[in-house]
This record gives structure tokens, C-alpha cells and sequence, in this order.
């Protein structure tokens, strides 16, 4: 996920200098002020919600094991799209400061 280091909602610019890319736990923990993330893109200080330091790391291991056996994507049904259900995402403008 693209988090907004100075949140969009706060009037954060959805820029590259405001962005840093999450996965999604953790996107979701720092959402719930589970973690903090503060400082420049480039030099992001991560907190729990005790105020400790969190060093980086990874716990991502290659795997050991050949991927599961799953079947082919039959691809295309030729079904039409059923436009009665479709509503496209419209998000909300970022709060003015008046």
C-alpha cells in the first residue's frame, strides 16, 4: 500500500516525496496506532505505541517447498458485464483549511 506519511485526510500531497510503500499489516496497524511513522520518506522513524524504536527487518524467508498444485485460469467466459451493479470509486476531496 502507498501511505501518505503526512495523512491525504490532513492535507498531505499525494506525492513521491509523502509516500512510503507498506504491506498491508502494517498499513493497518500504523492506522490503528498500533506503530507510528514519522520523518522524511527517505529517513522514516518507526514507533510502537509504547514510543519504542522499531529497527527494520525482515522476516520474509524464501520458500522451502514447491508451490501448490492449482488448476490452469480457464480464462474468459465471454459473460457480459452486468454495468447494473458497477459503481466506480470516486474519492472524496482532501479537507480545505478555512
Amino acid at each position: 500500500h502507498a501511505h501518505h506519511i503526512w495523512h491525504w485526510e490532513d492535507g498531505g500531497p499525494t506525492e513521491l516525496a509523502n509516500l512510503v510503500l507498506l504491506c498491508p499489516h502494517h498499513h493497518r496497524l500504523h492506522h490503528r496506532g498500533v506503530i507510528t511513522i514519522t520523518g522524511p520518506a527517505g529517513a522514516l522513524t518507526v514507533t510502537d505505541d509504547a514510543g519504542r524504536l522499531l529497527s527494520p527487518g525482515s522476516l520474509a524467508r524464501p520458500p522451502t517447498q514447491p508451490p501448490p498444485a492449482v488448476a490452469p485460469c480457464p480464462g474468459p467466459t465471454g459473460e457480459r458485464a452486468d454495468w447494473w451493479w458497477y459503481e466506480p470509486f470516486q474519492p472524496q476531496p482532501p479537507p480545505t483549511n478555512n
